[in-house]
Order: C-alpha cells, then sequence, then structure tokens
C-alpha cells in the first residue's frame, strides 16, 4: 500500500506513452497492489488489452463500451455525438470505481486526449483527481494536458518524438505500437 498517491502526466506526440503507463502498471503488480488499467479511444484488440484481461483480482482492465471504432476525425456528427455519450456511461463507472478506494494505483490512458476532444470536460477529470483517496496513485496519458492537470501532477513526463517510421509510411505494427 502507498502511503501518498501522485498524479502523473504521460504527454506528448511520442510513442510510448501507453507503453511506460503499462509498465508501471506492472511494476505496481509485481509490488503487491491493485491496479485499474483504463483505455479511453482504443477499440482495437492490443497486446496490452490482451494480456492485461488475463489477470484476475489484482488487476482490473477496462474500457468503455463505444458504439463507434473509426478514428474521431473520420465520425459523422451524429457518431460524435453517439461517442461522447458512451464516454460519459463509462466514465460513471470509472468514477465510481476510483473514488471507492480499492485501488492503489490507476491509469486513464488516452483522457488527456478525451479531455482535448471535448468528449468529457475538464473538471470532471480534475474533480476526481482532487477527490480521489489518498493513498490513490493516478496516471493519465494522452498528447497534452490542460493547465489544471498541469497544476494537480507530481510528476509530468513529456515523450517528444524525434523521429518514427509512420514518417515514412509504415503502419502500426501489432505488438510494437498497439
Amino acid at each position: 500500500m502507498l502511503s501518498k498517491g501522485m498524479i502523473h502526466l504521460y504527454i506528448g506526440n511520442g510513442k510510448g506513452k501507453t507503453t511506460a503507463a503499462v509498465g508501471l502498471a506492472i511494476r505496481a503488480l509485481g509490488a503487491g497492489l491493485k491496479v485499474f488499467f483504463v483505455q479511453f479511444l482504443k477499440n482495437t484488440i492490443t497486446g496490452e488489452k490482451n494480456i492485461m484481461e488475463k489477470f484476475s483480482g489484482s488487476l482490473y482492465f477496462y474500457r468503455p463500451e463505444q458504439r463507434h471504432t473509426m478514428f474521431l476525425w473520420k465520425m459523422t456528427e451524429k457518431q460524435l455525438a453517439e461517442t461522447k455519450e458512451d464516454i460519459h456511461a463509462g466514465w460513471r463507472h470509472i468514477r465510481e470505481e476510483i473514488l471507492f478506494g480499492k485501488w492503489d494505483v490507476v491509469v486513464l490512458d488516452e483522457v488527456l486526449d478525451v479531455i482535448s476532444s471535448s468528449l468529457l470536460p475538464e473538471e470532471d477529470i480534475t474533480d476526481v483527481l482532487i477527490k480521489k483517496p489518498g493513498k490513490t496513485e493516478i496516471i493519465c496519458t494522452g498528447r497534452d494536458a490542460p493547465d489544471s492537470l498541469r497544476n494537480l501532477a507530481d510528476y509530468i513526463s513529456l515523450i517528444e518524438k524525434v523521429r518514427h517510421p509512420f514518417d515514412k509510411g509504415v503502419c502500426a505494427r501489432h505488438g510494437i505500437e498497439y
């Protein structure tokens, strides 16, 4: 059990934010901590989903159910509105899980992109971060974080892209990027 839970932000345009969050979750599990790992906006089969769903008791892997699986920028206005409804429904469950106090470590993967895409209000996230149980560690990932979250954070790690195969037309590879 942690004596004081802190808030981490993994931000930037580089590859590795989710990878870092998964690594921290594995480390926490290895130390006997309970982990709630949430992924927003990811609807495909990923390596981390495949392995994390096999854990039971100490790790709860959760993705808010979404009716649409395409990227946000490919959605119609109606699909975006439905996705927003889906994210809100999932957030109610996530909020309850966090505030209940069962979890030592909570990962909110891509939550910062949910905020920047206006799928959840920034205030909903900051409210939970402020009200979280004192010993709960929370990790938030995404491309950028609003000032309100930066001000609450104990750790801010910037993951910067210097070079990426995508720039040469290489698509994401299963097991490496997802």
